[in-house]
């Protein structure tokens, strides 16, 4: 997927390209953090605070709208996910706490991750406005699955592509940085850091670092600049497994089973394993394991009599709930589809 989203991040690149001699970009890894192996984990973008010291003099006409996310292999194809919104603190008090979520959780490849953020000075009235106000309504959309919000950050980026190029919009501060896997040649992929200072590093104060999870230097916080922290956080198992269809998929296998009709269930909870065995959502781990849940799930109809889940249905499973590794390894598809 190379569309409009991957030409806003292309916007991004070259506004820090032409202005990397005036900015400071360093990364800072979380102790003990290892690099993320290609297939056994995930990774997910956070903006966790910043300071735009220009925004005290905005007044209330205008506000800082954020630009960011990440590009990587996914389904076998390059895809970007990004967000435009508007920042959940003002950004004009240095310090500013935000741990706004950038992005879904993503399973990770292999190759490349490129970062991206950038903030821009957006009008109340103006066409950025607009777009913040559309990137915030779809907001519950960007997660799984994660084909669809790929599409959608794509759709997004379209129009706020061509709002960009009409208004000839810079970014007040961006970033870019491409982390890689581990012998890759480059900004190794692990849990970090990534800080960007709107100035020289020879200007920035002594002890720039990250301590306790916050900027600082050694003078105390960092003020007097513009700056953003986008924390990469790294995981090995995933924390967020929700699938509507599969809840769909359980409500009518649900119907079935108790209207009699037990071949029609088992062709659902046979295509509900394959979807989750399928699942290009989760690395190969994790699909096993939520195979095996499915099936127990479908299984557990036939002795509860009746359908489960709410609106949400497949609530947020939690890593422990899952059968381990141990508990999955050499299970094939037809162990799995068999009811």
């Amino acid at each position: 997927m190379t569309g409009f989203a991957r030409r806003v991040g292309e916007r991004v690149k070259a506004w820090f390209a032409a202005e990397a001699g005036h900015v400071t970009l360093e990364f800072f890894p979380e102790p003990g953090a290892e690099p993320l192996v290609p297939g056994d984990g995930y990774v997910r973008l956070w903006l966790s605070e910043g300071f735009l010291k220009t925004a005290v003099s905005w007044g209330n006409q205008h506000f800082p709208a954020l630009h960011g996310g990440v590009t990587l292999t996914f389904a076998r194809e390059l895809t970007p996910f990004t967000r435009f919104t508007k920042p959940t603190a003002t950004l004009t008090a240095p310090g500013a706490y935000v741990e706004y979520r950038m992005t879904p959780l993503l399973p990770f490849e292999g190759g490349t991750v490129e970062v991206e953020a950038a903030l821009y000075r957006a009008s109340v009235a103006g066409p950025l406005a607009a777009a913040v106000a559309i990137g915030g309504s779809i907001a519950s959309l960007i997660g799984p699955p994660l084909s669809v919000a790929a599409s959608i950050a794509d759709k997004v980026g379209t129009g706020l592509d061509t709002v960009l190029a009409a208004q000839d919009e810079k970014p007040v501060l961006g970033l870019h940085h491409t982390l890689v896997a581990a012998g890759g040649g480059g900004q190794v992929l692990q849990a970090g850091h990534l800080v960007v200072v709107n100035a020289p590093e020879a200007e920035v104060p002594a002890g720039l670092r990250i301590e306790d999870g916050r900027l600082r230097t050694d003078a105390g916080l960092l003020t007097g600049f513009d700056y953003l922290v986008v924390r990469v956080e790294c995981r090995t198992e995933h924390d967020e497994l929700t699938f509507p269809a599969l809840a769909e998929l359980e409500k009518r296998a649900a119907y079935e089973w108790q209207t009699g009709h037990e071949d029609r269930y088992r062709e659902i909870r046979a295509q509900a394993v394959t979807d989750a065995l399928g699942s290009p959502d989760l690395i190969d781990r994790d699909r096993t394991r939520m195979a095996r849940y499915v099936a127990d799930r479908f299984d557990k109809l036939k002795d509860l009599g009746a359908v489960p889940g709410g609106e949400g249905g497949f609530e947020p499973i939690p890593a422990r709930l899952l059968p381990g590794a141990d508990e999955v390894a050499g299970l094939t598809l037809d162990d799995l589809v068999r009811a």
